[in-house]
């Protein structure tokens, strides 16, 4: 069963990331500027926006897993403001953490989310491998989520609100019910534009778009960051991979 925001915003995931405004901009506050913005004038410290400055929400759509009617997560990926990626070994070597997939079974709310939407396409038993590889390489990345950043800083909570709040973006920007609104359904074949159009209708801003041959592969939404927390949708700095038609698979 798919669970919304609102069912489960009494539960753990939602409490971590509820705490992020006054947490992470408590310590910084006096240093940063006026509604930093990432990839702006006003960006400020590390603590203040996201130093490589863009954030990609990498939502996509694999048969076979994750629930009929629902993308599943790739990662959230910090990339520079033209699109530069981080480097493969992540950004803080202390905490590369080989146990992470424990590290998330004690938050079993967000655990039981992060199985149904972010399982790997390698199947159940590697996703703590999956998952430890996006935190190591991009979550480690997300300046604003050190724990310098942090006014009472908990262990475990940068992973925590780094998952959590991934998860919370892809629910925000539900892909199929985007498409499904425009009448864009799994088991058709359409244009590229037409899917490209549909998402930016949405969402405001230009998507990118990818394919595998063929085949939709994934959807990624690029955002700014304002005030350490605040998504902000952006233009995506690059093309679309699909041309022609997309064909968009029934799971």
């Amino acid at each position: 069963m798919k669970l919304s925001i609102a069912t489960i915003s009494s539960l753990a995931i939602l409490s971590v990331t509820s705490a992020l405004p006054t947490s992470l901009t408590a310590r910084a506050s006096d240093s940063c500027p006026a509604n930093a913005l990432s990839c702006s004038s006003t960006a400020g410290g590390s603590c203040c926006s996201p130093t490589n400055g863009l954030l990609l929400l990498v939502q996509q759509w694999v048969k076979g897993f994750g629930p009929d009617d629902s993308f599943t997560m790739h990662g959230l990926w910090p990339d520079t403001c033209s699109g530069g990626q981080t480097g493969n070994n992540g950004c803080d070597s202390s905490r590369q953490y080989d146990d992470l997939e424990s590290i998330l079974q004690s938050n079993q709310t967000l655990y039981k989310d992060m199985t149904t939407y972010w399982p790997s396409y390698k199947g159940a038993s590697n996703n703590g491998d999956f998952w430890s590889h996006e935190w190591g390489k991009h979550g480690t990345c997300v300046s604003t989520l050190a724990p310098k950043c942090y006014s009472d800083f908990k262990k475990n909570q940068d992973v925590y609100d780094y998952f959590g709040t991934a998860l919370q973006l892809r629910e925000k920007y539900d892909l199929y019910s985007i498409l499904n609104k425009a009448k864009i359904t799994p088991g058709g074949s359409y244009s590229a534009k037409d899917f490209e159009s549909a998402i930016e209708s949405a969402v405001g801003v230009k998507p990118k778009v990818t394919c595998s041959g063929s085949d939709l592969e994934e959807v990624w939404i690029y955002f700014n960051v304002k005030n350490s927390n605040q998504y902000v949708p952006t233009d995506s700095v690059d093309d679309s991979t699909c041309n022609g038609s997309i064909n968009y698979p029934t799971k």
